[in-house]
Order: structure tokens, then sequence, then C-alpha cells
């Protein structure tokens, strides 16, 4: 510090002490003054209450007196008058202040009550006269005369006794005040000699004040500039988790997703394994990313807890099938659920399930033989708790405090043995502190250990639970969706499309938001899935300017309800997922996903493009005359069914999909060269009618040339008698071919369906024979009608 500045605070230091004394004596005087006059004020009061009580008892002295002269008089009329006066001051002696008052004199307030009762006696008389039985005359007039003069007496001698009681009191006061004045006085000295010695404490304490104020000063920049620093820290940290997530999740979505794809291809046994090695690999990275994540995301106090009703019963099904089918038979599951528990609660299954699945997996990697158990029960009435016991080989007392402690792993060759990042435990605790709950553990090195836990989950009312798909609602394939996907990765892209072909769906391809603002303004689709990072412009922006323009479509007639946008990102941190939704997204895939969650995206959002189809196979010709519109006639372009033609195995690129009359084959030439036995003519002709010849062609293509593949896995899986595979196969193939309008595959499917109940081996390779031939008629029906211009 410099010279200057340390001068200057000495010179400070002075005045601060003044305004510090001064305002010390200030308040003690202000004190006094108050004291002072609250207690005038209570003497005033109490002088009011003495002038009060002084006046009453002369009012009702000269009442009586009043009374008694006009009933000297004889007159009647103000004698009942003056009555009702004295009736009425006699009674106020009885009440409020001045009965409180006439208790603390001595007498008085047996005098008060002999001036009641005399008042009251003269009642019967005074009624008398006022009634007219009586008159004021000879005997009554002396009775009444008489009674006044002794009630005269009583008045005078209560009123000079108060007016002593008075004096008395006014005696005291004037003693005790001038006590009061010694007292002040003696309190003056005493605050004059504790201001000097506070001011004297205040100059010292103003001096060390000063040095601590710099010390604190400089303390404070240093903190400033840490908070400042860990604040930057931690955005660098999250925008750190962000993009490495992106950047793991991209490309893990394409080994997740090609590994998925590839097992539905014809393998060898080894393929096949290496397959599903690969595949294992990329789950188990999937859950490391994702725990680093969901620690991340505890740590930067971002976890979100929801409060959404289900179904505990299915919840705990679904979790105990998954951990009794597999292969592993030295470790046995067991599950014990008590019959109280409820049906349906609230609170939040995926955090429940996780944290299960966490301590699950846990018993399963310590545990080499015996059994792991989950035990459900109710606690209280709306706590459940769940317990996790396992035969493994436990935990060592001196181990147990650092085994919930993030990136810690009790015993280093147990690591290596078991693989995982020791964050496990860790979120499961975080998890169900936030749930409202605590997790705990027990152990017993050689025997085991439990892993117990207690959280609120209320009752739910609701009658309507939603419940996500079970694995095994899997097989079914969604309603045939037209999907426009916008993907910058052009990996990606295929990989969706693949996905999408195999789920019997259609789709186009765009790159940037750009593109797919020029689709959605040409064409109709069921479905976006878009992308959140891209070039040119980002799905984030996509989405406001889509939203806007649908807002004013909707509002002229043009659109009929808004397109379902799903978000296609690997951000998974609820900041994402909340600009998401605020920019106009419905939904959000995480990647990697696998084809089942593709499947759950395309059920939640019902296919409009495929009911239009169906319609349009129906009303054939009267379809297309409403449908479609010329734009050289200033019509909108309303595309309805020519997209969702492709659902079979086509995968239609952007360009391609601009249906033109001009360069259609033309409708009514048709007649003569179409197989109706094989190809449906009306199905036929809509396709003809709103796709170009090319788009078509290449749809026809892809169906045909899948269509080997698809009669290798059949005979394989009638080779190995799987006949859910079999049918999964059948109904794909009479998907396709539905919407294609290939009547001969599509019957000769369904007899194929038929017969799956059968044991008979030999007649369904005999069924998937004639689909073979019925697929060889199909392409030269399509040949025949100069469909493949340059492919015989």
């Amino acid at each position: 510090m410099s010279r200057l500045t340390r001068g200057q605070n000495m010179y400070s230091l002075p005045f601060r002490s003044r305004i510090s004394a001064i305002a010390t004596l200030l308040f003690f005087v202000a004190a006094l003054v108050a004291g002072g006059l609250t207690y005038d004020r209570q003497q005033e009061l109490h002088q009011r209450v003495l002038d009060t009580v002084t006046w009453g008892l002369y009012q009702l002295d000269r009442s009586v007196s009043d009374l008694r002269v006009w009933v000297t008089d004889g007159d009647v009329e103000q004698s009942l008058l003056d009555y009702e006066i004295l009736y009425g001051r006699a009674a106020m002696l009885d009440e409020g202040q001045t009965r409180r008052f006439l208790e603390e004199s001595e007498g008085n307030l047996d005098w008060s009550r002999e001036v009641g009762s005399e008042v009251q006696a003269l009642e019967p008389i005074i009624m008398s006269i006022a009634t007219g039985d009586q008159t004021l005359e000879g005997e009554t007039q002396r009775a009444l005369i008489a009674a006044l003069d002794r009630l005269q007496v009583t008045t005078r001698s209560m009123l000079l006794k108060h007016n002593e009681y008075v004096a008395q009191l006014r005696s005291r006061d004037t003693r005790e005040l001038m006590r009061l004045y010694v007292v002040v006085l003696l309190c003056i000295v005493l605050i004059m000699v504790a201001g000097t010695i506070l001011v004297m404490a205040l100059i010292r304490e103003g001096r060390a004040h000063t040095l601590k104020a710099e010390l604190l000063e400089a303390q404070s920049r240093a903190l400033r500039g840490a908070a400042q620093r860990a604040e930057s820290a931690n955005r660098a940290k999250t925008d750190f988790m962000a993009i490495m997530s992106h950047e793991m999740r991209t490309p893990l979505s394409g080994v997740m997703g090609m590994a998925d794809l590839l097992k539905d291809e014809q393998l060898s046994e080894e393929g096949r394994q290496h397959i599903e090695g690969l595949e294992a690999s990329a789950v188990g990275l999937r859950m490391v990313i994702s725990d680093i994540l969901d620690y991340t995301r505890i740590e930067s106090g971002l976890l979100d807890i929801e409060k959404s009703p289900f179904s505990l019963k299915n919840l705990l099904d679904q979790l105990a099938l998954g951990y009794r089918t597999q292969p592993d038979g030295r470790v046995q599951f067991l599950m014990r659920q008590a019959p109280s528990l409820p049906e349906n609660v609230e609170g939040d299954r995926y955090r429940l399930r996780q944290v299960l699945m966490n301590l699950l997996n846990n018993a399963f990697k310590f545990t080499e033989q015996g059994f792991v158990m989950l035990r459900v029960c109710r606690a209280e009435a709306s706590r459940i708790s769940f317990v996790v016991y396992d035969t493994g080989c436990g935990i060592a007392d001196q181990d147990l405090g650092l085994i919930f402690q993030p990136f810690i792993q009790r015993d280093t060759t147990l690591a290596w043995r078991h693989e995982g990042t020791g964050l496990g435990l860790a979120i499961s605790r975080s998890l169900v502190k936030a749930m409202g709950g605590d997790l705990r553990v027990d152990s017993q090195p050689g025997s085991g250990s439990r892993f117990w836990f207690e959280i609120p989950l209320p009752v739910s009312n609701r009658e309507e639970v939603v419940e996500p798909p079970s694995p095994g609602d899997g097989l079914a394939l969604p309603d045939p969706h037209h999907v426009l996907v916008v993907e910058d990765n052009s990996l990606n892209r295929d990989l969706v499309a693949a996905m999408l072909s195999r789920l019997g769906q259609s789709c186009e391809l765009v790159a940037n938001g750009e593109q797919a603002l020029d689709a959605l303004a040409e064409r109709d689709f069921d479905l976006v899935l878009m992308d959140l990072q891209m070039p040119v412009m980002d799905g984030l922006e996509t989405a406001r300017r889509w939203r806007q323009q649908e807002h004013q479509w909707l509002e002229e007639g043009r659109l009929a309800q808004p397109l379902p946008l799903v978000a296609v990102t690997a951000n998974v941190l609820p900041h994402h997922r909340k600009v998401s939704f605020e920019a106009g997204m419905d939904d959000l895939i995480s990647k990697p996903f696998t084809r089942r969650e593709l499947r759950t995206i395309l059920q939640r959002y019902p296919s409009r493009l495929y009911a239009s189809l169906s319609t349009g196979l129906e009303q054939g010709e009267a379809l297309r005359s409403q449908d479609i519109t010329d734009p050289a006639e200033g019509g909108a372009r309303v595309v309805t069914t020519a997209h969702n033609a492709a659902v079979g195995d086509s995968l239609v690129v952007q360009e391609d999909l601009l249906a033109c009359h001009a360069g259609s084959e033309p409708v009514d030439d048709m007649a003569g060269k179409l197989d109706s036995e094989v190809l449906a003519e009306s199905t036929v002709k809509e396709l003809c009618s709103v796709m170009s010849p090319a788009a078509l062609e290449r749809m026809v293509l892809g169906y045909l040339a899948r269509f080997p593949a698809r009669l290798e896995r059949m005979y394989a899986a009638i080779e190995v008698d799987d006949r859910e595979a079999l049918e999964q196969e059948t109904e794909e193939l009479r998907s396709a071919s539905a919407v294609m309008g290939c009547r001969a595959v599509e019957q000769a499917a369904m007899e194929l369906a038929d017969q799956l109940a059968e044991r008979d081996l030999q007649g369904l390779r005999a069924r998937v024979k004639d689909i073979e031939l019925q697929g060889a008629r199909t392409g030269n029906a399509w040949r025949d009608l100069e469909v493949l211009r340059h492919h015989h």
C-alpha cells in the first residue's frame, strides 16, 4: 500500500469514530426520551382516569341533590327524568375504569354498591308514580325525600373519600418522579462514561478494521477471480462433454447401426459371433459414455427427476425377464414382490430402472456362483423398499466407504478382471438421493452383499398409464411412413436409410437444413428425423423456420395438422433437450440408437400418407383427380401417395421423387400389358400416376434386388426351425408386396403365414418355393410394363 493511501485511511479514522460515537449517544438519548415520553403518557392517561372518576362521583352527588329538589317541589315529570339520569350515573360506578379505580381505593367500592342498592330501592316508588298508581304527595313524597337524604350522605362521603385518595396518589407520584430524576441523572453520567470508553474502542477498532478491510478486499479479488475461473472451467467442461458426447456417439452410432444391420445378412457361425462381439463392445462403450455424462449432469446440478405415472409391476417384470434369460446359468436370478405393492405409482421410471440395473449388474459381475435376488416391498404408506442380495465375494468393512466414491475401484485386480469405470454406484446413490431416498450397503467378505434403499412412490390414481414397449413388442413392423432424413454425415444417412428400409419405410435424404426446407415445401412427409449439428443451416434453425411456415399454412388451410419433427443428436445433456423442444421439435432420439428405438419413434406418430394410399387403392381414379393438381394450372402440389409406395424395400432419393405427368407412362395404355393375376392394377396405376419413371424404376429394382436375400433367410429359418424369424420375414415381404401392388407374392406370403403354426417343414419349404416362383413372375410382369427400361 502506498504512503498516500495509508495517510488517507488514517485521516478518515477520526471522522468515522466521531460518527459512531455521536450515533451511539443519539441512540441512548433517543432511548431515554422514548422512555420519558412513555412514562409521561402513562401518567397523563392515569390522570385522565382520576379526573373521569372524580367527575363521575361529582355528577352522581349532583343528580341526587337535583332529584331531591324536584321531589320536594312535587314536579313529577322532572323527577322521573332526573331519576333516569341518577340511575344511569349510578350504573357507571360498576363499569370499566371507574370500577377498577374504586377497587383500589379503600371503602369506595362498598359505598358504590350501597349507592346502587339505594338507587334501585327507589325504583318501585318511581315506577308507581310514573304509572299513576301513586301521587307525588303526602307519605310517598316524604318517603322519597328521606331516602334521597340518606343517599345524599352516602354520595358525599364517597366523594370526600375519593378526593382524599386522589391527593394521596398525587403525593406518591411526586415522590416517585423525584426518584426517577435522580436515576435519569445517574444514567446520563454513566452514558457519558460509556460513550467515552466506546469512542476510544471505536478508534482502536477503526484502525484494525481498516487493515482487515484491505486484507478482505485483496481476498475478495482473489476469490472473484477464482470463481470466474471455476465458472469458466465448468462451462468449458460442459461444452467439452457435449462435444465429446457428439464426437463419440456419432461414430458409435454408425458402428452399432451397421452391426445391427449385418445381423440380418447371411453369415457363417463365426461371422455371427464376430458381429455379436462387436455389438456387445459397442453397447459397453455406450454405457461408459452414458455413465460419464450422467456423472457430469450430477456434478453440474443438471440432474432432472421426472414425476409421471407408470406400472411398477410391468417395470419389475421387464427387468426380471432380461436377467432370467442370461446365458450364464451358474448364477440364478430371483425376484420377490410383496403382494401389497401398488399397481401404478408416480415417479421416474427410467431413473429407477437405471439404479436397479446398476445394482443388479454389479451383483452379477462379482458373483461367480449362487444367486442374485431382488426383493421389493412396501416400507410405508407411500414408500417402496428395494433390496438387492448376492452371494458374491463381498466387501471388506474398510472398503464400504469407498465404493460410492466416483472413479474408485475397491480392488484394482477386480477392476481389470470385471472392467467398469467405477461410476455406477456413485451415480446410483446420487439418483436415489434425488428421488428422495438413500442407498446403503452391508456386506460380509466371502458371503455376499446387500444393497437397499427406500424412495417415495405414491400411488397413482390416473387410469391411463403409458408404458414403453416391452422387448417382445419389437417384432411387429410399424405402419409405413415416408420419412425425411436430414443428416450431414453420409454414413449416418445411409445407416438411417437402411434401418428405415428394414422397418418397411421409405425415406428421402438431404444433407442440411436448407435442403430440408425445400423438400418440405414441395412434398408431403409423415415424419422428419433431423440432426441438430449440420453445416449451412443447423437443425434448430431449420425447425424454427419450418414451424413459422407451417403455422401460416395451417391458418390458410393448406395443412391439416403439424408435421412431427424428431431431433437426432448425440448431445444428451438437459440443455440440449430443452433448446430442441423450444425450437419446435416434438421428440428426441439420441445417438447411437437401435432399430427397436427407431421403431418406437415410428409407432408413436401415425402415418398420414399411408392412410391416403390405402384410400387411393380403394378409390382408384377418383383419388388421382382430387389429390394431384397440375402446377401449370396454378394449383399447389399435394403429394399424398407417391412416396409411401416406396415403403417396401426402397430408398427414394430426393431429386428422383418429383412426380411429373409428362414423363410418366400413360395409365390408360396399361390395360393390355398388365398381368392382373400378378400385379394389382389400381395400385400400379396409382404409382405410375404420381411417380417419375426414374423413381418408380428404382423402387421396383430395390424390391426385386432384395428378393433373393429374403428367400435365403426364409430357407435358413426353416432349416433351424426358427418360426419367429420366418414370421418376421414373411410379414415384411407381405407388407412390401402389398404397397408395391405385387398381388401374387402378397397372396403367397399370406398362405405361408397361415401355415406357420404347422410342424410340416416340407410344406413350409413348398410355400417358400411358391413365393420364389411368384417373384419371378412379378419381375417379368414389371418388365412387360416397360417400367424397367434399362434393366432386362
